[in-house]
């Protein structure tokens, strides 16, 4: 079980965050207080995942800089309400280990808390075309997006498949979910396909995705989801 702090404004939003995070008896909220007192809960409480809810892009930055002297090492899962690009490139050069969209946060946090304890990154399927803005790369030059797609020969039809939805934000649950496939097979392609690439991490599939030109049509929209959309919902 996962030892989880949550920073939140006010008791209804940190209740709503600690039933979305205990709903699946797979994390523990070890404690909780409000915006500003983030140094102090970790001194506290030393959870393994902090979940830090911000109203906009300046408070999140200043309470990850904030978080920089924790007295021990935690996993920031970053929420927030608004993201520019400008606004998530300054967040993510603070490194946290997850950002997600604060109006759809409840959905995710059972898998982003455990992908995040696990070393992240994690990233709201919201924030993707933000993401792409906010880090911007040479994907519109006809050379690196051939350099790019040479680099994909070496991946398999449904590892392209699986690179494809991680580029569109998918979580492992989603991408399981869309082709019909269990969440460790799910796992085991990415973890694959960054073998293959020679990479580390979805931010970085999710770049080479870009890059390739192959991201903008997946998504859940449309796509096979289970009767119930939870069939793999244990999945990290």
């Amino acid at each position: 079980m996962i030892s989880v702090g949550v920073i939140a404004r006010g008791g209804p939003e940190r209740a709503e965050l600690r039933a979305a995070l205990e709903a699946e008896g797979r994390h523990l909220v070890a404690d909780e207080d409000e915006p500003g007192r983030e140094v102090a809960l970790v001194r506290r409480a030393r959870p393994r995942v902090l979940v830090v809810s911000q109203g906009d892009e300046e408070s999140a930055v200043t309470a990850l800089h904030r978080l920089a002297a924790a007295p021990a090492p935690v996993a920031v899962l970053l929420l927030a309400g608004r993201f520019t690009c400008g606004g998530l490139r300054r967040i993510l050069s603070c490194r946290p280990a997850g950002v997600l969209h604060r109006a759809t946060a409840a959905a995710h946090l059972p898998w982003a808390v455990g992908a995040a304890a696990a070393g992240g990154p994690v990233l709201g399927p919201e924030l993707v075309d933000v993401v792409a803005g906010a880090c911007p790369c040479p994907g519109c030059a006809p050379s690196a997006r051939d350099e790019a797609r040479a680099l994909l020969a070496t991946l398999s039809a449904r590892e392209l498949e699986v690179l494809e939805l991680v580029g569109d934000g998918l979580s492992n649950p989603q991408i399981a979910a869309a082709l019909t496939i269990s969440c460790d097979t799910a796992k085991d392609h990415v973890g694959s396909i960054c073998a293959k690439l020679g990479i580390r991490g979805r931010l970085q599939i999710a770049r080479v995705a870009w890059q390739a030109g192959l991201t903008g049509q997946a998504g859940l929209a449309g796509r096979r989801t289970p009767a119930g959309g939870r069939v793999h919902a244990a999945c990290g």
